[in-house]
């Protein structure tokens, strides 16, 4: 008799065609006859079509920097408690100056310049909405020579008169944490706070997994990750 199975991925197809050969005698004489596919060649050329896709980042450069825009956002709403120690008070002489002449704006925001720049990709801010691009760089925050820049580093490194009497501490504009943490892609999905270094991270790896499937290479990995779905969870992320 003779058994013949079209050997997929993993060793379970193989170890179950072995299982009923020895069910139905397949070592009394019989034989066992196995086709791979998909065959070594594709195989081959799926996984350098898979480095060739990965090898080119600029497709989530926009998801990239909408998390990084999200991030600001929270940070300027939540006045830097989110990322880290909230920002000190303004001194009473200058918060009644403030009050008087722009009512109701939080702290870091006089006219909104500095604000804009980080969160919308205002003026003053490095290549504007889409940040500065290059081949496989990409900056996005301030523009340290421009006005907004200048403001920016006398808050990020408590500079200039607004630090010169009892309150130094600085109200840093931008602050968060690079560190990538090797936690599982189904895990943060579910939502949550993580580093910004981390949620950045987790994009570019399911950026890989897609660009896996597009190689046509997903079917030898056991993993069962879906690219929009997680892209939505690290998109959700708060970050800090």
């Amino acid at each position: 008799m003779a058994l013949t199975s079209r050997y997929g991925s993993g060793l379970g197809n193989l170890s179950s065609l072995m299982s009923q050969a020895r069910r139905t005698g397949g070592s009394r004489g019989g034989s066992i006859s196995m086709t791979m596919e998909p065959s070594g060649q594709k195989i081959k050329m799926g996984f350098e079509k898979w480095a060739s896709l990965i090898d080119d980042f600029e497709p989530i450069a926009d998801d990239i920097v909408r998390i990084f825009r999200k991030h600001e956002h929270d940070h300027f709403r939540t006045q830097g408690k989110q990322t880290g120690p909230r920002w000190p008070g303004l001194s009473p002489n200058y918060a009644k100056w403030k009050e008087q002449n722009f009512p109701g704006r939080p702290t870091l925001v006089l006219t909104g310049a500095l604000r804009g720049a980080l969160v919308k990709g205002g003026s003053g801010s490095i290549g504007g909405k889409r940040g500065k691009r290059g081949k496989g760089t990409l900056e996005v925050g301030i523009d340290k020579s421009s006005r907004v820049g200048k403001y920016a580093a006398a808050h990020q490194f408590a500079l200039g008169p607004a630090y010169s009497g009892k309150q130094r501490k600085p109200r840093p504009p931008v602050r968060f944490d690079p560190t990538v943490h090797d936690a599982g892609l189904k895990s943060v999905g579910k939502g949550g706070t993580v580093p910004l270094g981390t949620a950045i991270a987790q994009l570019f790896q399911t950026y890989i997994i897609k660009a896996r499937k597009q190689g046509g290479v997903d079917g030898l990995f056991v993993d069962s990750y879906k690219f929009s779905k997680m892209r939505r969870g690290v998109m959700r992320l708060k970050t800090r």
